[in-house]
């Protein structure tokens, strides 16, 4: 009977390689992953179709089933001994214990990461000396700039939650800034805002579990973000310029201040066509990062659900000159 355990026991085998091979130690399945590609552009762009990740559940399932089929054909082989079915029985018995090699094929053959590409939001926000403004973006015009709806605008909040890591994203981001970029000295304010209920951890049931048992989006339906004013900026790399600035953050019913660090990018006409738009159309690229403690928010009663004491948030935006659209009332 216990031959009926070796197509299983190879698939646990091969699932766990792949489990450790994966870089992150997933308790849970996830049919497609997301992830970071180099960008000539937008420095990273985010893909949401990659290699999936397969979860410690699987692969105890499998387990289970390994030992539930040693099981069977103990009883099978007790209870069907005389019977002329009994042989049917093992033959069932067999194509069960091949079904869950299925499940490591199907990864392995999805391949991995694309050379280059990281499971999470890449570090390395440049920051500015507080107090000291000292670089802009010449030649753009001042007036409002309006987020793009764009591969390259998001909010992502990197999360320890459950026993793992993941990222929980809001693919569209609605709002504007209001400012000069060619002189940042100018008073300037940006007013931005996601839908709770575009929660996207890569997992339905845990997006969902987001929604409703966390961000509570029946009630709060708006997560908001408000710039008060910029404290510092000097030149960085390649053109950019990096900035600090002063911000607050709407979460649940209340208002907390941030402060952000990021970087501001004017893309010349070949990356703008790159990007989909007119080559003589103005753009600025927007990366920024902040810290929220979970014990300062409304999260702090669930503060034992995380594992660590603060959410990373990273914002990309694409903005472009237009004119603003109401909020509506934002929560």
């Amino acid at each position: 009977m216990w031959r009926f355990a070796v197509l299983p026991f190879i698939a646990v085998a091969t699932g766990i390689a792949r489990w450790l091979a994966q870089g992150q130690r997933n308790l849970y399945t996830m049919m497609r992953t997301r992830y970071y590609a180099p960008d000539p552009d937008l420095g990273w762009r985010v893909v949401d179709d990659g290699p999936p990740r397969l979860g410690l559940e699987v692969l105890a399932a499998i387990a289970g089933i390994m030992v539930g089929l040693v099981l069977a054909a103990w009883i099978i082989d007790r209870w069907a001994r005389l019977r002329p079915w009994r042989r049917g029985l093992r033959g069932a018995l067999w194509v069960a214990s091949a079904l869950p090699l299925a499940v490591p094929m199907w990864a392995f053959a999805r391949g991995w990461l694309p050379a280059g590409a990281q499971m999470t939001a890449p570090a390395g926000v440049a920051e500015a000396p507080a107090g000291v403004v000292d670089a802009a973006l010449p030649g753009l015009p001042a007036g409002t700039w309006v987020v793009a709806e764009h591969a390259g605008t998001s909010v992502t909040a990197t999360i320890d939650a459950g026993g793992e890591d993941f990222e929980a994203r809001f693919p569209r981001v609605h709002g504007s800034w209001r400012g000069a970029p060619a002189d940042l000295t100018q008073p300037m304010a940006a007013e931005l805002w996601v839908a709770a209920a575009d929660v996207d951890t890569g997992i339905d049931m845990r997006s969902k579990h987001a929604r409703e048992d966390y961000l509570h989006a029946d009630r709060f339906p708006r997560i908001t973000f408000a710039l008060t004013r910029v404290t510092g900026a000097t030149a960085a790399a390649g053109g950019a310029v990096a900035f600090r600035a002063e911000g607050e953050v709407g979460l649940i019913g209340r208002t907390h201040p941030v402060a952000v660090t990021g970087t501001l990018r004017a893309p010349d006409a070949a990356a703008r066509t790159r990007l989909g738009f007119a080559g003589d159309a103005p753009l600025v690229l927007v990366e920024a990062a902040f810290d929220l403690r979970i014990a300062d928010t409304e999260l702090a009663a669930d503060r034992g659900d995380f594992g660590k004491d603060t959410i990373g948030v990273r914002v990309n935006l694409v903005l472009r000159p237009g004119h603003p659209i109401s909020s509506g009332g934002m929560e």
